[in-house]
């Protein structure tokens, strides 16, 4: 009897494993560098981990966990499914808020208002998702924000900040939004790294 031996690294293709993705507007470098010294001065005792200046960015819409094969079937309809108008844009972020997890929480900055065209991109993405039967993660109200601090020990907020009150920044920013990015996020011991892989220019042609 003859037996036969398969070679599994060369008989079958390595499964395709899911990663995780989300979309978001990134900010350029000199504004990251700008936003983490303004964490540290705003809140020189807070017990916390701050975000890495260059992950610093504005979740657009958080999708989880996906083949990435099924990502490159989406960033291929967004051209012509989204047709940006009114941008770029800007949006003017003003204050710091503290929302707490258990028995930690997180810092951003945050946006107060969201214009039209940004509420109608927003609106087509998540049909696109829906359309494609991806899932996602949403909010009944978008609320433009920068995290940049995780994990806060809620001893070390600020009082007011404790009492759902949210601090004005001493120097307000604007983002301008020019493009739409789809990120990988991997989960690692110091924290989550993110890589930009895809971008889609939202500016006039």
């Amino acid at each position: 009897m003859q037996t036969c031996r398969m070679n599994l690294s060369t008989d079958f293709k390595e499964e395709e494993k899911k990663e995780r993705f989300f979309f978001a507007f990134w900010p350029d470098e000199n504004l990251q560098s700008l936003l983490s010294k303004l964490a540290k001065d705003l809140f020189p005792k807070i017990e916390g981990r701050a975000i890495p200046q260059d992950s610093l960015h504005v979740t657009v819409l958080f999708l989880g966990w996906h083949l990435p094969s099924l990502m490159d079937e989406i960033t291929k309809q967004i051209p012509s499914f989204l047709k940006p108008e009114g941008f770029p844009l800007s949006l003017y972020f003003d204050k710091a808020v503290f929302k707490k997890k258990g028995k930690e929480g997180i810092i951003w900055f945050e946006a107060t208002l969201v214009p039209l065209a940004l509420e109608k991109l927003i609106k087509k993405l998540i049909q696109l998702m829906i359309d494609n039967k991806v899932s996602f993660q949403a909010y009944d109200k978008f609320i433009p924000h920068i995290t940049v601090f995780r994990h806060v020990s809620n001893k070390s907020v600020p009082s007011n900040m404790k009492k759902n009150q949210t601090i004005a920044l001493p120097t307000p920013f604007e983002l301008t939004i020019e493009a739409l990015h789809l990120v990988r996020s991997e989960l690692k011991p110091s924290g989550s790294h993110y890589t930009k892989i895809w971008s889609y220019s939202l500016k006039p042609e």
